[in-house]
């Protein structure tokens, strides 16, 4: 006789393939209208229209294909859901469909509602959507019916046509910068860096420790890169992010470390991190108003940076010797010297590590060269635990928030401290509300935070290799048919 565990096993596979086998095979070709049962339509490269409801709520049904890999397609790696009467310059929101499981679209689900707008003809649950292997399967639960039916898939055009902007903007291929064009940036870096916009005068009347975003534009909020150049170019690369900062709508701010992989194995390299603040510095020329980045602890040469035994802050010094010379090493202690420690918005609060355990003011980090024990507050502490006894509590943080003037319900970011080097954000860390960790450097996903519709929204992207893609555009023009639409990336934002 079969364990009972075997035969609920065995009961699971039968309803499984029972339900495999009602399912009705559709070759997608034109508009196909939704009747009970279950529709599975393989997947043959392009995107596919949803129409909800009577009144015609569209969504648009596209794939994640990697654009990495000698010019040719790597496998599709998912697919997001999102309403293409926000196909415009803005950032805005999606879904994505799970590779295993299900998601049922419908008026029911809160995430939805806010980021689609769902009329009243579309039910609390209308579609069911799932991903059988090559194929996806489509289930009706509503009585207003739905209509699916192909579309071209634009998604590739769009996001090579960002990395060619890109490439433009970085002046070629993305690759080390020789010598001496490497410094003559970075100077002309420190030179920005002395006059600052956004940022309150010091009592020297140099631009002080604290920044503020302005409130017009869409904050695009980067947690710790660690070296992950292509992390960069797929955030760049995806939704709106790169249209809004054209249009000078939006502002990029990287909680620092950029430097210094944290991957296994590659602790010790340094020419990703040198490549990275190339990128970093081109992007702060280009958007001068607008790229922010915040001091990180690993933002340093000190012995005291180490990681898992690894002095990554002596390896950093000698390799931006060696390679670069002396004189950037003097202008990279410069800049660091230069850079803001916290960023303040109607919207949000974020520096790189935590909120100060001493007494605080708006003033004091305006004037943080007077007080340089609010420094390693802000980079290096981290939450309270039991073997962090000077760990930051939720006394810290409201007193934080007190101090900035802010509502007691403001949002602060940090990187710093990621929970688990695979993933990309964690909410309410450590019980607190509104406290939330942004991680950048993540080997499969690439983590970022932005605003929309008022309300703090993580996003997260697969990381793809997009230096030898960048490097393959080589610097021709857009070719003519390509529109204006073509060249804005689909708009998304995943809560997976």
């Amino acid at each position: 006789m079969l364990a009972t565990g075997s035969t609920n096993l065995l009961v699971r596979l039968r309803e499984a393939f029972s339900g495999l086998a009602q399912c009705k095979n559709v070759k997608l070709r034109d508009a196909y209208q939704l009747t009970s049962g279950k529709v599975r339509v393989p997947f043959e490269g392009f995107p596919i229209q949803l129409i909800l409801g009577r009144d015609g709520k569209r969504l648009h049904l596209y794939p994640e294909y990697p654009l990495n890999g000698e010019g040719k397609e790597s496998r599709l790696s998912g697919f997001v859901i999102f309403d293409p009467e926000s196909r415009s310059s803005r950032i805005s929101a999606f879904c994505r469909l799970p590779p295993q499981g299900k998601l049922i679209l419908g008026r029911q689900f809160p995430e939805q509602q806010a980021a689609f707008a769902y009329p009243d003809c579309v039910a609390n649950r209308h579609l069911e959507i799932r991903r059988d292997g090559d194929a996806v399967v489509f289930r009706d639960l509503s009585r207003s019916g739905t209509c699916i039916s192909p579309i071209m898939n634009e998604e590739k055009l769009n996001r090579i046509e960002k990395l060619r902007r890109i490439r433009r903007i970085y002046g070629g291929p993305i690759e080390q910068l020789p010598r001496r064009e490497a410094l003559e940036l970075l100077e002309s870096i420190d030179a920005i860096l002395e006059e600052e916009k956004h940022r309150p005068r010091d009592a020297r009347g140099k631009p002080g420790g604290l920044v503020r975003i302005p409130n017009k534009m869409t904050p695009i909020i980067v947690g710790d890169l660690h070296a992950q150049v292509d992390n960069l170019l797929t955030i760049l690369s995806q939704n709106a992010f790169l249209d809004e900062l054209e249009s000078g709508d939006a502002c990029l701010v990287i909680l620092g470390d950029a430097v210094h992989s944290e991957i296994d194995g590659q602790m010790e390299e340094m020419d990703d991190s040198l490549l990275l603040m190339d990128l970093i510095l081109r992007l702060k020329v280009r958007f001068p108003e607008q790229i922010f980045y915040l001091r990180g602890n690993h933002d340093s040469f000190s012995e005291e940076v180490a990681k898992e035994g690894i002095p990554q802050g002596l390896l950093w010094q000698k390799a931006v010797l060696d390679v670069r010379g002396k004189a950037y090493k003097k202008a990279l202690d410069r800049f660091y010297a230069l850079l803001p420690y916290v960023a303040l918005s109607k919207n949000f609060i974020a520096c790189h590590a935590a909120p100060p355990k001493t007494k605080v003011t708006k003033q004091m980090l305006v004037d943080i060269y007077r007080y340089p024990g609010l420094i390693p507050e802000l980079i290096n502490n981290r939450m309270y635990r039991p073997s962090k006894p000077a760990g930051y509590t939720k006394g810290d943080l409201k007193r934080f928030r007190k101090s900035l003037g802010v509502e007691r319900d403001t949002p602060l970011l940090v990187g710093h401290t990621p929970l688990d080097r695979s993933e990309t954000y964690w909410l309410n860390v450590g019980g607190m509300e509104d406290h939330h960790i942004i991680y950048s450097a993540a080997e499969s996903w690439a983590g970022v935070c932005t605003i929309i519709g008022g309300e703090l929204m993580p996003l997260k992207y697969p990381s793809e290799h997009l230096r030898s893609v960048v490097a393959q555009l080589g610097d021709a023009p857009p070719a003519p048919s390509t529109t204006m639409e073509e060249q804005h990336i689909e708009p998304a934002v995943t809560h997976a």
